[in-house]
């Protein structure tokens, strides 16, 4: 008798190997940033007491914008650029071998201003340093980004891919966080040098194993100029409606935790010492609902997974308006489930991108003959960094209308963050709702 095996028609994916090292990639540049993040304008304009201004303050900020503007500007042209780049090695994987060393070398120049005292050449010293680290920097991440749906090439893969390269980000995070004790002990150059060391690995390993697809890269004949590129851009409803969705949920995590230790401090009423007990929660939320995302996005769709994150995002954000005495549970305690329901609630937001964008890619491809993942993934990185600059600026706004618990209105500005945070993530989502892609399919099945 001959007995019918059931096969699952799904394709098998590849082993994790891929992912990792792709997630590795992320771990480096994310540790680099954050150091520079939370310490080069303590190391440039030191508080009272910590030592003398190294830069005039007052042309601190203008020149941080210029460079800003610049380097969110030239993005796009570097997509360009690299999706057009035609070698034995791939589209990508030469811009990020040629970029990583570099930019760890610009790195830790940072920590090295010509003069102890203030000086304006110290200023044109970071800003000089400062261009060639964000050019590198750009030169490696959008072709790290624009890699990933020529790694992955199925939907179930590049979510998973997805998932470890956000992991990997929280582990850059959380490495980063320890330049502290590191700069007390060996101060600020020798802390860099010791990053840079320890993370060149992370910059190339990676590429001793990841390949490109060489029917990816674009025939001569039929290659679109920069002009066209954008205009066939503007006509992918696809692209169009995740990008307004984009507009809407990019800079809310930067607004939220901008906005912890005003939580801590003035509507929990703890000490500055207690924020870290609020990072942690979050943090470890974060790294539990990941794979969760993953799981659910293989048997649901990533379309459902990230319109329910938008969705529980959206009702999570506001009950930061209601945390009180009135309720039976303590400051600190409404507070720190505050900050790690929201964690869990954004994880599909955190995750789910850069699957959607490689399923955006493939859509255009149907529409242009051509793979553009460069100036695709560019130009979303532009519109996020836009939309976070206008998010910081907004953050001292909103507290004008109160910051503090001594104020007559107590902190209303630092409450109407999770207020404005829900009304954005609400937007998001009735906006993705015309999402014309990927409704209903689970990320399991097939390729795309």
């Amino acid at each position: 008798m001959t007995r019918t095996v059931a096969t699952d028609s799904r394709p098998a994916l590849p082993g994790a190997q891929i992912d990792l090292l792709y997630g590795l990639l992320s771990l480096g540049s994310t540790a680099i940033w954050g150091v520079m993040s939370a310490w080069l304008l303590y190391f440039y304009l030191p508080p009272e007491g910590e030592g003398s201004a190294l830069v005039p303050a007052a042309l601190y900020g203008g020149a941080m914008l210029v460079l800003r503007v610049l380097s969110a500007a030239i993005s796009p042209t570097i997509g360009y650029l690299s999706d057009r780049t035609r070698t034995r090695w791939g589209r990508r994987l030469p811009y990020i071998l040629g970029s990583g060393l570099p930019m760890l070398v610009f790195f830790v120049l940072l920590w090295t201003p010509p003069f102890r005292g203030t000086s304006p050449w110290n200023l044109v010293y970071l800003v000089a340093v400062l261009a060639g680290y964000n050019l590198a920097y750009i030169l490696n991440q959008v072709p790290t980004m624009a890699l990933l749906p020529e790694i992955a090439v199925t939907d179930a893969h590049r979510v998973r891919v997805s998932t470890w390269a956000a992991v990997m980000t929280v582990l850059g995070m959380m490495l980063a966080a320890g330049a502290g004790p590191l700069i007390e002990r060996f101060g600020f150059a020798h802390t860099a040098l010791i990053y840079a060391v320890v993370l060149l690995p992370a910059f190339y390993l990676p590429l001793l194993v990841l390949r490109e697809r060489p029917e990816h890269q674009a025939r001569p004949a039929v290659r679109l100029n920069f002009r066209q590129n954008l205009a066939s851009m503007m006509r992918n409803r696809a692209f169009l409606f995740m990008t307004a969705t984009g507009f809407c949920f990019w800079g809310i995590m930067g607004l939220v935790q901008a906005s912890v230790p005003y939580i801590v401090t003035e509507i929990c009423l703890l000490q500055e010492s207690d924020t870290l007990m609020f990072y942690l929660p979050a943090v470890l939320a974060s790294l539990l609902c990941y794979p969760l995302i993953n799981w659910l996005a293989q048997r649901w769709g990533k379309w459902r997974v990230f319109a329910g994150s938008l969705l529980t995002s959206a009702l999570v954000l506001p009950g930061l308006m209601v945390i009180g005495d009135w309720l039976p549970l303590s400051l600190k305690a409404q507070g720190m489930l505050w900050v790690t329901l929201q964690a869990a609630a954004l994880s599909g937001v955190v995750v789910l991108p850069r699957a959607l964008g490689a399923e955006i890619v493939d859509h255009d491809e149907e529409l242009t003959g051509q793979r553009r993942e460069g100036i695709y993934y560019a130009t979303w990185g532009l519109l996020d960094q836009v939309v976070n600059g206008v998010m910081a600026a907004l953050l001292p706004l909103l507290l004008l209308l109160g910051r503090s618990h001594l104020e007559p209105q107590g902190p209303l500005g630092v409450r109407l963050v999770g207020a404005l945070g829900g009304a954005c993530m609400l937007a998001g989502f009735l906006i993705f709702l015309r999402y014309p892609l990927g409704r209903g399919r689970p990320a399991g099945q097939g390729p795309v």
